[in-house]
């Protein structure tokens, strides 16, 4: 290991690094108090084998970025990490860090899609059950589409994350709702008000006609009841169809 002051320009980031763009925050203030206290914890890299940097940039990209964007001196510990490694200590750097639970699942995903890390051993280094971790996966499975719409995922949980793939994989109408509510999601909607604006941006919202209206005898027998547009009667009730269907000509006739 060596701690050294390196040029950022010469660095890259991880491919698999777990920052997203939505969480670097004010750079701008970030390098100006580099500038005035000077950088108190170095970033983590190890050699590129991209020929056109020196070093990749493991933990610390919002310090790299900050530096990188002000042209002020980088100081890095370098380390020939292995991308294991590399994940391990990305992870051990997360636990320090209020992550979204989007920038998480999406990292997780490529560990796992890359081949760098198992379900298991994923799971054993986050101290979480695969219940859990599959939470968090759930992220890279919802379209993309999405969360282009939604566009800062900060406050989407994990949880959410499941509802949203699950409606998504009901075709394309229900995609388009759930862009439809991308502000709500956004705003950290749960997964039981996500089902219902979808539910209501499906069906045309609420209005008179989705109210269930029960139609009941003199005696305070149930018969049958309006909903969604239709009437449906009751299971215990037999209806001539021939006699109900003339009276029905008859109404709209008059």
């Amino acid at each position: 290991m060596e701690v050294i002051t390196v040029n950022p320009r010469e660095c890259t980031r991880w491919p698999l690094a777990d920052r997203s763009g939505f969480e670097f925050g004010d750079l701008h203030s970030l390098a100006e108090d580099i500038k005035k206290n000077g950088q108190i914890e170095p970033i983590l890299a190890r050699p590129s084998q991209n020929k056109d940097y020196k070093y990749e940039v493991i933990t610390g990209s919002r310090r790299w970025k900050a530096c990188l964007e002000a042209n002020i001196p980088l100081i890095a510990i370098i380390k020939p990490l292995t991308d294991a490694r590399a994940a391990i200590a990305q992870i051990k750097e997360n636990q320090k860090l209020s992550l979204s639970d989007y920038s998480k699942g999406m990292s997780y995903s490529g560990l796992i899609t890359g081949n760098v890390l198992t379900i298991s051993e994923l799971s054993q280094s986050l101290n979480c059950s695969k219940a859990k971790l599959h939470n968090f996966l759930s992220f890279a499975k919802v379209p993309g589409e999405v969360w282009n719409a939604v566009g800062n995922m900060a406050k989407v949980s994990s949880r959410a994350a499941v509802t949203i793939y699950s409606i998504s994989k009901k075709g394309l109408p229900y995609i388009q709702a759930l862009i439809e509510i991308a502000e709500e999601i956004k705003n950290g909607a749960g997964s039981n008000t996500i089902e219902k604006l979808v539910h209501d941006a499906i069906t045309g919202g609420y209005n008179s006609d989705n109210e269930e209206r029960l139609i009941t005898l003199t005696n305070g027998k149930v018969i049958a009841s309006w909903k969604k547009g239709g009437l449906f009667f009751s299971k215990n009730v037999n209806v001539d169809r021939d006699k109900f269907n003339a009276v029905l000509i008859k109404f709209f006739e008059d």
